[in-house]
């Protein structure tokens, strides 16, 4: 179903026909006998229909019938009909006045481009991916400047040249049509979530970073304006007047929006709405509507109507039976709804507000129902700036001002030390008595003493640290910290000081007169002697009762963790569901199904892994990947994933699967990977059986990228003798 732009025609289709009626009176304007349109778009006139439909071959028309149709609203004609097989990309891009419509450019290799709005004349953008396999990609914004004078533009590599990421690394580029361009300078490092442009085509807003992701608003110059800190966000939104800003995030995080005060920056409310898949601003500036549809969450569908203030208006939820699929606003004319001043208090409601509960942080058993400690969090979040000069509410100061403001610091510092001068010394106060230390009046000593009670300190501080759940570094937890160490420290201190302040006696001669069957009692150690044995940190130990209560975390009632729950895994560990090291981590657990861990698999991988947490499990990630680079191990994992990717009921791995797993596995390490993957794109296969897996490894080992040292009559399957057939072909061409 759609809306046209200006929201006075309303179309849909109920899998018989396509309706188009009137929103404000109901009148049906034309139907059309077209059952299986799963796509609409109405042209910006509302003069012509677009739609959409499967595309399909029979056995009577091999060729198959064009699937993308412009009918005539008026006459209900079919204008043109063209062959549109992928529902990327399929609706044609009109001029705001309808003279001009594009479908596709005739330059060489072009997968996608844009219409400027505005009048003529319009300008394009387009993008060109790279050649011969090339894995690096430009994607373009469907929302550029509004005004028509920029385009933002996403480049991506493959390869990261840091090191930081499997999966490349990102750039944002701002061009202009006056040909000045730059690269927008992002504070924090990791992938680019969102980018959003102010209606007023003043400034655009950037959701970026390793989570939690940070939010900032630049201008025209690429400068940064403001910086909402770092926080759970994947998206930004800002309302049709451009007055307000919705940072959220939804999809694998909890749904927690915050909207702000553009002009003010300050924030107006902070709900929640968890499960969110759709969100959109109304028209009027003041409501928003979120949404949970079908097929991206099948339960729990339904929508609630907010005001921007953080209350919910109206809620409706679908019944268990049905599902919900879509949720739009009516559209109006641009200038309908003037904007209005923002609110900072929370509209009534009988439905109430959803503002987001701080998380409680976990604590131990052994630490709960005793006094708090400083928290030390794995991500620090930082709190939003102006980067604005003389923002936070300061005024600039003249040149003229700033001088004389010098000059009366100055004069009062120089008072200041005149009356320190000429005071007489004050009565020395007593110390507390923990700053009391003694002398012995040997100054090597008092230095061992000072030097080791700094060290006693700093080991007490790592304690803290650590009792606070802190992750510690190898170098930060040293065998002195709860055990033999310790004491031996505080051993050597007192034996220093008693030693220089009380010394042990000289044993005395018996003298004649004594008795010497009485035994005489005397000093001879001021401490107890310390066993070699290192204390064991209890730290140290693995919990599995710990790493149960960490499973269930994210297991359902069915003892399995299952997709949805996995997402949530990968964010609390930090790693992208696709990274490579997750598959390590499956073949470390012995995962028997893709995206689902269970119970017993759990504790027998993290038993092995030493791991019953999430920060233990951090720390781990690195020996994981390092696992990639043994030969006997990665093989091991390689042979593994054909099991562990493939359907349970079938033999054989679909050949769609089995180009993913080998990307991930052999992607960066063969020279010859693209041009196999494009041999699998036009070959006959549609499955890949065990065999054939097995030996692409091996091939890509033990073959030359040249083929020189292929043996024809090897024992190599018949795809792979096919692929070098294939490719000399291609390389004699």
């Amino acid at each position: 179903m759609t809306f046209s732009s200006d929201g006075s025609l309303f179309g849909w289709c109920n899998g018989s026909q396509v309706s188009v009626i009137k929103a404000s009176t109901g009148e049906l304007v034309k139907s059309f006998d077209l059952p299986k349109t799963s796509a609409l778009e109405f042209s910006p006139l509302n003069r012509v229909l677009a739609t959409w439909q499967q595309y399909t071959k029979t056995q009577d028309n091999p060729q198959g019938e064009a699937n993308l149709q412009l009918w005539d609203l008026q006459t209900g004609a079919c204008i043109k009909a063209f062959y549109q097989k992928k529902v990327t990309g399929w609706c044609p891009s009109w001029a705001d006045d309808e003279k001009t419509i594009a479908n596709k450019l005739h330059l060489q290799k072009v997968s996608e481009f844009a219409l400027s709005p505005g009048s003529h004349p319009s300008k394009v953008a387009v993008y060109v991916p790279g050649s011969k396999g090339a894995p690096s990609f430009v994607r373009l914004y469907q929302y550029p400047n509004f005004g028509a004078t920029a385009v933002l533009v996403t480049a991506s590599t493959e390869v990261d040249k840091t090191g930081a990421s499997y999966y490349g690394e990102q750039t944002l580029h701002y061009v202009a049509t006056n040909g000045e361009s730059a690269v927008v300078q992002l504070p924090k490092n990791g992938p680019i979530y969102d980018v959003s442009w102010n209606p007023s085509s003043s400034e655009f807003c950037v959701v970026y970073g390793f989570m939690p992701a940070k939010a900032t608003i630049f201008n025209h110059k690429c400068e940064s304006v403001f910086d909402f800190g770092t926080g759970p966000r994947n998206a930004a939104f800002y309302s049709p007047q451009g007055h307000i800003l919705v940072l959220a995030g939804f999809g694998n995080l909890r749904g927690q929006m915050e909207v702000w005060d553009v002009k003010k920056y300050k924030q107006v409310s902070k709900p929640q709405a968890e499960d969110t898949t759709h969100f959109s601003w109304c028209p009027d500036g003041e409501h928003i509507v979120t949404a949970t549809c079908s097929p991206r969450l099948r339960v729990s569908n339904g929508y609630k109507i907010w005001h921007y203030t953080g209350t919910v208006l109206y809620k409706h939820e679908t019944p268990s039976n049905k599902e919900l699929w879509e949720v739009l606003w009516q559209p109006f004319p641009t200038g309908t709804f003037p904007e209005k001043a923002v609110k900072y208090q929370a509209t009534p409601s009988e439905l109430g507000s959803t503002e987001a509960k701080p998380a409680q942080a976990y604590r131990p058993p052994a630490l709960r129902n005793k006094p708090q400690t400083a928290s030390s969090k794995l991500h620090e979040e930082e709190p939003p700036q102006n980067m604005k000069p003389g923002a936070a509410g300061e005024k600039q100061m003249s040149k003229a001002a700033l001088k004389n403001q010098k000059k009366r610091e100055a004069k009062k510092a120089a008072k200041q030390e005149n009356k320190t001068d000429e005071a007489p010394p004050p009565a020395a106060d007593p110390a507390p008595a923990s700053h009391v230390t003694s002398s012995c009046g040997d100054p090597e000593i008092d230095k061992k003493i000072k030097n080791l009670k700094k060290k006693l300190k700093a080991i007490d501080e790592l304690k803290e640290q650590q009792a606070s759940g802190k992750v510690m570094q190898k170098n930060q937890n040293p065998r002195h910290l709860n055990g033999h160490g310790a004491q031996r420290y505080t051993v050597r201190a007192n034996r220093l000081t008693r030693t220089s302040i009380m010394p042990v006696k000289k044993k005395r001669k018996s003298s004649g007169s004594e008795d010497p069957s009485i035994r005489k009692c005397k000093i001879t150690s001021y401490c107890r002697t310390q066993t070699p044995g290192r204390l064991v940190n209890p730290d140290d130990h693995f919990s599995s009762k710990k790493c149960v209560a960490w499973f269930y975390e994210y297991a359902g009632s069915d003892d399995i963790v299952g997709p949805e729950s996995m997402e949530k895994f990968c964010e609390d560990i930090g790693v992208e569901p696709e990274n490579i090291v997750m598959l390590v981590l499956a073949w470390k657990l012995e995962a028997t199904n893709m995206g689902f861990f269970t119970k017993e698999e759990w504790l027998k991988g993290m038993t092995s892994l030493h791991c019953d947490c999430t920060e233990r499990l951090q720390g781990k990630l690195d020996y994981m990947r390092s696992q990639l680079n043994d030969p006997v191990v990665f093989k091991n994992i390689y042979r593994y994933a054909f099991d562990f990717a493939r359907d349970k009921d079938q033999r054989s791995l679909d050949m769609d699967t089995a180009k993913s797993m080998l990307a991930l596995l052999l992607g960066r390490t063969w020279p010859l990977f693209p041009v196999f993957h494009q041999f699998l794109e036009q070959s006959k296969y549609k499955v890949m059986n065990k065999d054939q897996w097995y030996n692409v490894l091996e091939f890509s080992r033990t073959v030359n990228t040249d083929l020189s040292n292929y043996d024809e009559d090897g024992a190599w399957p018949v795809m792979l003798d096919e692929f070098v057939e294939w490719h000399k072909a291609r390389i004699a061409l």
